[in-house]
């Protein structure tokens, strides 16, 4: 553990938690060695030798008072340790996870990391603040009093020590079935969660249906799901904290036991004394060794965290070249492209197009075909497994992170607003943008309707995530946000599928005004947008099955065809009255 700590302070700052390792050690040490006087104190008391009492006890009070100072000292190191590891542990995640490709942060992943940078940093500093010393006394101070009475009596001593790997096996098994309780009780925690939470986002749906009880169920299963998880935490905790309490009040007995024996057989008043004064170093001997089970609880919880922790530190960062190259413009290529979220289901299936700069290409085909991971691999969330993809005639992997960014534009389903201005929120993608900018994209994206309705126009506040305003309103914002960015490339998915029919044409319209300025992959369901397409590419089961410009597929009369009679059926779809 100590180990671990060190290495996320770094080769530089990693001196702080040895430091405050070998201060702690030391103190507790001393503090063994002083309850240690008390041995020669009390013999020299029981006989009658005041003068040699005096002489133990005066070095029983420096043993004190030093033991004191240096675990004043080693308290402060572990503050040192602790303030500068959550420094370095928020920056040290805070930078590697800015270096993490794009689709890593899934909802999963956001929310570990969340809680990994609030409370499991917080676990972990607890370890030199509190937890690490007291387990560090809880080990060393019963083996320099096993050392003391080894010393006295032999035999005293090595019952005692017979007891170290007992209660040293009953700390490791309580560690290793307790993390294993951990994970199934973490999984059903959080199963209960997101009940919960669909069980109050789901209410108007469920209500209007008459289901509500069917959701009052799911929960209900979810929270016993929980409770039984947490049942059989306790049952695995407990039996190796209640063994290490068997165990020492074993040994108490033993001890208590040999040295009752070994007095009623002596004559000598001095070897007498000597074992009578040794009680109280059995009794302090037996009381930290019975504390050691239940520290596991503690130091495997700031384990767990520091597990969460390396997770994210270990998740692998896309490759960045060592001298990125500039792209010979904004034609982009996918040459014989795979692609697998997990080993053995693919995706996507060698996958070749290219888009011409100055041109747009629609993808379309049916749900989970691989169109919106065609889109994010162009935007590199992810790399491929196989061949490459290219923009400029330069892989993506050559071109570099930052360079990247500036030269693509997406525009996704879900778009999160952050809590602000609207101004502010269409800012984020060129903030030197001026007055006159914000309202040319806006009349562009169809947002100049949303800015007259508000309040306070440009700057009114959106709320977090954009509560504040409506789905189709928080897409126009994307899509400005997207214009203003003035990327060449503009990646769009299903871009459209918020906004009314009027806003569609209007968005239409501007992506017609941009083709041959930009270069437009765009996944969309809206006739308009398909129709002026240079290429469509249709996609299915992860393969390009067909391509060519609208008019030569409806010829075709196959997949896309029959996709394209499908979109008119609905559009054309109402309700008539009988």
């Amino acid at each position: 553990m100590i180990r671990r700590l060190a290495r996320y302070l770094g080769p530089d700052d990693a001196v702080l938690i040895h430091r405050y390792f070998r201060w702690a050690v030391c103190a507790s040490l001393l503090q063994g060695l002083t309850l240690a006087f008390t041995i020669p104190i009390l013999r020299a008391l029981l006989t009658g030798d005041t003068k040699i009492a005096a002489s133990w006890l005066a070095g029983f009070c420096i043993a004190a008072a030093v033991s004191w100072w240096i675990e004043y000292s080693a308290t402060l190191k572990g503050f040192d340790a602790a303030g500068e590891l959550l420094t370095t542990l928020r920056h040290r995640i805070g930078d590697h996870v800015a270096t993490l490709p794009l689709g890593w942060f899934t909802p999963t992943n956001t929310s570990t990391l969340g809680l990994t940078l609030s409370k499991g940093v917080m676990d972990i500093l607890a370890l030199p603040v509190r937890q690490l010393t007291a387990l560090i006394k809880s080990i060393t101070i019963p083996l320099v009093l096993i050392a003391a009475l080894i010393v006295v009596d032999h035999r005293i001593g090595l019952i005692a020590l017979a007891a170290v790997p007992v209660v040293a096996g009953l700390y490791w098994w309580a560690g290793r079935l307790g993390r294993r309780a951990d994970a199934a009780v973490n999984r059903a925690t959080a199963d209960a969660s997101d009940r919960m939470v669909e069980f109050a986002q789901a209410q108007p749906v469920l209500r209007t249906f008459g289901r509500a009880g069917s959701a009052t169920d799911h929960f209900d299963q979810a929270l016993r799901e929980q409770a039984r998880a947490e049942r059989r935490q306790l049952w695995l905790v407990l039996p190796p904290v209640i063994l290490n309490g068997m165990v020492v009040r074993l040994t108490l007995l033993a001890l208590l036991s040999t040295v009752i024996a070994f007095a009623a057989g002596v004559t000598d008043p001095l070897a007498l004394a000597t074992l009578l004064a040794t009680l109280p170093i059995i009794n302090r001997l037996v009381t930290p060794l019975g504390e050691v089970a239940s520290h596991a609880t503690v130091i495997r919880t700031a384990t767990a965290q520091m597990d969460a922790v390396d997770a994210i530190l270990d998740a692998e960062p896309l490759p960045e070249p060592a001298t990125p190259r500039h792209p010979a413009g904004a034609t982009v290529e996918f040459d014989n492209v795979s692609f697998a979220y997990r080993t053995g289901t693919q995706v996507l299936n060698d996958i070749t197009f290219t888009v011409p700069q100055g041109t747009t290409t629609a993808i379309v085909g049916p749900s989970g075909s691989g169109k919106s991971t065609l889109i994010r691999l162009a935007a590199r969330f992810f790399d491929p497994q196989d061949s490459e993809i290219r923009i400029g005639k330069t892989p993506l992997t050559s071109i570099g992170a930052e360079k990247l960014q500036r030269m693509v534009a997406p525009v996704f389903q879900d778009n999160y607003l952050f809590s602000g201005t609207l101004a502010d929120n269409v800012r984020i993608a060129r903030p030197d943008a001026t007055d006159t900018d914000l309202d040319q994209v806006a009349q562009r994206a169809g947002l100049t309707s949303v800015i007259t309705a508000l309040p306070d126009g440009w700057h009114s506040q959106v709320g977090e995530g954009g509560a504040r305003l409506s789905g189709g309103e928080r897409q126009r914002v994307a899509i400005a946000r997207a214009f203003l960015k003035d990327a060449p490339i503009l990646l769009l998915d299903e871009a459209t599928g918020s906004l009314d029919a009027e806003n569609q044409q209007a968005f239409a319209a501007a992506i017609d005004t941009l083709r041959r300025e930009k270069t437009v992959i765009v996944i969309a369901h809206q006739l308009s947008t398909i129709t002026t397409a240079d290429e469509i590419l249709f996609l299915e089961d992860g393969r390009i099955v067909e391509r060519g410009t609208h008019q030569e597929l409806l010829t075709m009369n196959q997949r896309y065809a029959a996709h394209w009679r499908a979109l008119n059926a609905a559009r054309t779809w109402r309700l008539l009255e009988q």
